[in-house]
């Protein structure tokens, strides 16, 4: 099962549906290679799942990587994601977070103008309670899932038909 969760709050307890990280996993050739918020026996990585015990903010997070981290520490994870990946540790990052575009000082500092695209779902997303797998809960908020790194071609298309994908560009300014 693909679980994302590792905080002790009860609402950063939630999983990511299957749906969502089978597809990732599918396009991306060799598939995911770290889950660096693993829950308790559960995973999505090929090689790397770190659960609340290993703390996967001090772990390297090699290859591809899908991070749903808890969302009342984002802004940690989010600044590991990018670290991982301006090192060159990670070759491919996802991160499911909220999207709060507003004034959330984590989305401009992480996100906006630093990840290449992000994916906003079309809808609510359904997350999995861990502690009832068979029943799901949409989300009383947007979600959204930021990209770092070049995705592939096939997962951008299934993105766009998915929902809203926007990609990052900066303009050069003008010195006349």
């Amino acid at each position: 099962m693909s679980t994302q969760f590792y905080a002790q709050s009860e609402k950063d307890r939630w999983e990511t549906p299957r749906w969502l990280t089978e597809t990732i996993d599918a396009l991306v050739p060799g598939g995911i290679t770290t889950d660096p918020c693993a829950g308790p026996g559960t995973s999505i990585g090929r090689e790397y799942n770190f659960t609340i015990e290993d703390d996967g903010l001090s772990q390297l997070w090699p290859g591809v990587v899908f991070c749903n981290p808890p969302f009342s520490q984002k802004s940690d994870w989010l600044e590991k994601a990018v670290d991982q990946y301006r090192s060159g540790v990670s070759s491919l990052v996802f991160v499911l977070t909220p999207d709060s575009t507003d004034t959330k000082s984590w989305w401009h500092e992480y996100i906006a103008g630093t990840a290449d695209y992000v994916w906003f779902s079309r809808g609510r997303i359904n997350f999995v309670n861990p502690d009832k797998p068979d029943g799901g809960s949409g989300a009383t908020f947007g979600t959204a899932i930021s990209i770092y790194g070049n995705c592939p071609e096939n997962l951008l298309r299934w993105f766009s038909e998915e929902g809203h994908l926007v990609r990052s560009v900066t303009v050069e300014s003008s010195d006349n």
